[in-house]
This record gives C-alpha cells, sequence and structure tokens, in this order.
C-alpha cells in the first residue's frame, strides 16, 4: 500500500506541474490510505498542497484530513484545519472530539462538545459515544455518570447499546466491577454479550477472580442459549 500511496502522490506532482488542478475526491482518496499505513509523509504533502494551491477546506475534506491528523496523533495539526475549516458539519466536530478523547484530553473534548452546542448543532447518538468514549480514556467516572444521565434528562434521548457499553466500559476502566455488574443486571442489555465481556475484560485487568468466574459462566449461558435458538429457528 505505500508503494501505492507514493505512486498517487507522484500523479499529484506531476498534475501540479503541468498546472492542472486536483479535485478534492482525488485527495480524500488519498488521505483515507494514510491513518491505517501511517503515511503520514502523504498528509503533510496534501496539507502542503493545500496551503500552496489556495484550496478551500469543504466539511468532507476537512473532516478526513482533521480525522488522518488525530488518528496519526497530530491532533495540534489537526486543530488548526479544525479552526480553518468554513462550513462545519457535526461530523468534524464528533472527528475532533474523539480525537481530543483517544489523546487523553477528556476535558478538551467536553469544552468542543459544548461549542459544538453554542454554534448551533444538536448532538446525536454518535457526538455521545465520543464524549463518552472521552471520559473513558481520561478515567474521569462522576463526570461520565452525569453526562449519561444528561443524554436522557437534557435531551431527552434513549440511550442504545453503544453508550451502555461506553458507560460500562468508564466504570470498569476505574475497578468498579461490583457497580458494573449491578449496572448489567438492571439494563435491558443484560441479555448483550458485548457488556459482560467488557465486565470480564475488567475482571482480567483488575484481578477479580471470582467475579471473573461468574462473568464467564454468564458469557457460557447466553452463548448456549443462542446456539439452541438458532438450532430451533434452523
Amino acid at each position: 500500500m505505500h508503494g501505492l500511496l507514493g505512486k498517487v502522490v507522484k500523479l499529484l506532482q506531476q498534475t501540479r506541474l503541468e498546472g492542472l488542478k486536483s479535485n478534492f475526491s482525488t485527495l480524500v482518496r488519498l488521505l483515507l490510505g494514510c491513518p491505517a499505513y501511517g503515511s503520514m509523509q502523504v498528509v503533510r504533502y496534501v496539507t502542503s498542497f493545500i496551503k500552496d494551491e489556495k484550496l478551500e477546506l469543504d466539511a468532507v475534506f476537512g473532516t478526513t484530513l482533521v480525522n488522518a491528523y488525530a488518528k496519526c496523533d497530530f491532533l495540534d495539526k489537526a486543530t488548526n484545519v479544525f479552526e480553518r475549516m468554513k462550513g462545519k458539519d457535526r461530523k468534524v466536530w464528533i472527528a475532533m472530539i474523539s480525537g481530543h478523547g483517544i489523546d487523553g484530553q477528556p476535558t478538551n473534548a467536553v469544552k468542543l462538545f459544548n461549542r459544538m452546542e453554542k454554534e448551533g448543532f444538536r448532538p446525536n447518538e454518535v457526538t455521545f459515544l465520543a464524549v463518552l468514549s472521552a471520559y473513558g480514556h481520561g478515567g474521569l467516572v462522576i463526570e461520565g455518570m452525569e453526562i449519561f444521565k444528561s443524554i436522557v434528562c437534557k435531551y431527552d434521548f434513549s440511550p442504545r447499546v453503544g453508550h451502555y457499553g461506553s458507560l460500562i466500559d468508564l466504570l470498569g476502566r476505574a475497578g468498579m466491577l461490583h457497580e458494573v455488574h449491578k449496572l448489567i443486571e438492571s439494563l435491558p442489555i443484560k441479555g448483550n454479550v458485548t457488556a459482560w465481556a467488557t465486565l470480564l475484560s475488567a475482571c482480567l485487568i483488575h484481578g477479580d477472580v471470582k467475579l471473573g468466574e461468574c462473568m464467564k459462566h454468564v458469557l457460557s449461558s447466553i452463548y448456549t442459549e443462542h446456539v439452541t435458538d438458532s438450532q430451533i429457528h434452523s
């Protein structure tokens, strides 16, 4: 893949020398291959290309560039692109919130979340996931619980499996294993394999052998029931 990206860069260089304009779709496709393969040199080249050609960052291309920088651990550059963008959409806000969360900056992620609201963007389920994940990476349990409550009370939003999963992950990271156990038992996702597997993983990390064995039993029961149901309906 590195060789292919190199060829695309050479093609862009040739296009530039010949005085032809590259369209955003070409640059977007190039950038999409960068984070997964660590091709930061390509991101730098494209950034330079945009600056030299005085190209205006639209919502699609700007969001792709922000994601590329954030995933390559260049959050300062992602922020620079974000602030320069005109016509921001909700996707680029979510990209920046997620970037701060992954970088271990939950406070900045929440500041962005609040700013996003002030600028007229109503958060959706993906936004809430990004914020909850940021709290999880930062280990901010109380704050994470508060934002989870606000999802229900302030925004009148019904949390989905992913949101409960993020809350479970947050509590599990903090070692609040028995609280997680009670939470799962009280929720409509008690039959969800991912929820129990997340708790089992936390048990292994924090060395709670007894609860871990209990989780193995629960997961085994869920799997057996799933197989049985599949056989009945086959």
